[in-house]
C-alpha cells in the first residue's frame, strides 16, 4: 500500500464510451441506442438500450463462468476501489499468450497482497480495428495460476477479453473468477500513460441482480508518492 496522496484532480477517465457501432466481443449482442422519447415529442428525452452484459469497457463476476459464483450486485463496492500496479507487456507480439515468466519481471516486488494488477497490451491502441478483435494478446493460464499466487484482488486489461478468443476451454477466466479474482476488461488506450506506475483505481459497474458481469466506469487516480 502506498503512503502517497491520491491526485483527484487529475483523475483519467479509462473507460470506452458505449455507442452505436463499437467494437464488441465477436458474436456477442450489438448494442442499439434508440431514441426512445425526445423533447420536442414528448417534453423529455430517453434512450432505449439494449447490449450485452460485457459490453465495453466492462467488469466479470465469478458467475460468469462459475456456477455457484457470485454476482455483479454481490461484490462489495470496497473491493472495486484499490492501489492498482500498470504493467507493460505492449512487448509481446499481438495475438500472443502472456506467460508467467512474462509477468514475473514486471510484477515481482512492484505488487503486494490485495493489489489491482493491470496489464497494458498495446491493442486498445487498435480499438475499432476489425481485424484485431479475434487476434488480440491474452493471458495464458500459467500467467492466471501466478497471479492467484500473488493473491491480487482483480486484474484488468485493454482489450476485449483476457482469454485467447474462442479458446476450447476458457482457463485464464476460470482460475482467475474461481478464486476470487474480479476480472476489468476492454480498459481503454489511455491507460498507457501509466505504465509502470502505481494508481488508485476505481471501477463501478451497474448493480445488475445476479449478473455475471456489467458495463463499468472505470477510472485511475494518479498518486504522489511522499
Amino acid at each position: 500500500m502506498s503512503t502517497g496522496l491520491y491526485l483527484f484532480e487529475k483523475t483519467t477517465d479509462l473507460t470506452h464510451h458505449l455507442g452505436k457501432g463499437m467494437p464488441i466481443y465477436p458474436g456477442d449482442p450489438s448494442p442499439s441506442f434508440e431514441n426512445y422519447s425526445t423533447i420536442r415529442k414528448d417534453g423529455v428525452n430517453l434512450t432505449k438500450i439494449i447490449m450485452g452484459s460485457h459490453t465495453g469497457t466492462h467488469l466479470d463476476a465469478p458467475r460468469h463462468f462459475i456456477q455457484d459464483g457470485i454476482g455483479i450486485d454481490r461484490i462489495p463496492p470496497d473491493k472495486l476501489i484499490g492501489e492498482a500496479y500498470v504493467a507493460d507487456l505492449s512487448k509481446k507480439p499481438i495475438g500472443s499468450g502472456i506467460t508467467s515468466k512474462d509477468l514475473k519481471p514486471e510484477l515481482e516486488e512492484k505488487i503486494v497482497r490485495d493489489d489491482i494488477v493491470v496489464i497494458y497490451t498495446g491493442c486498445s491502441e487498435h480499438w475499432g480495428e476489425a481485424s484485431i478483435n479475434r487476434d488480440y494478446t491474452y493471458l495464458t493460464g500459467d500467467a492466471a495460476d501466478y497471479l492467484v499466487s500473488k493473491s491480487v484482488r482483480a486484474v484488468g486489461i485493454d482489450f476485449l477479453s483476457v482469454e485467447k478468443f474462442k479458446a476450447p476451454e476458457p482457463v485464464a477466466h476460470k482460475i482467475l473468477l474461481a478464486n476470487g479474482i474480479f476480472i476489468i476488461e476492454s480498459l481503454s488506450r489511455a491507460l498507457k500513460q501509466f505504465v509502470g506506475e502505481r494508481i488508485l483505481m476505481i471501477c463501478m459497474p451497474i448493480k445488475l441482480q445476479d449478473g455475471d458481469g456489467a458495463p463499468s466506469r472505470v477510472v485511475a487516480v494518479p498518486i504522489r508518492e511522499d
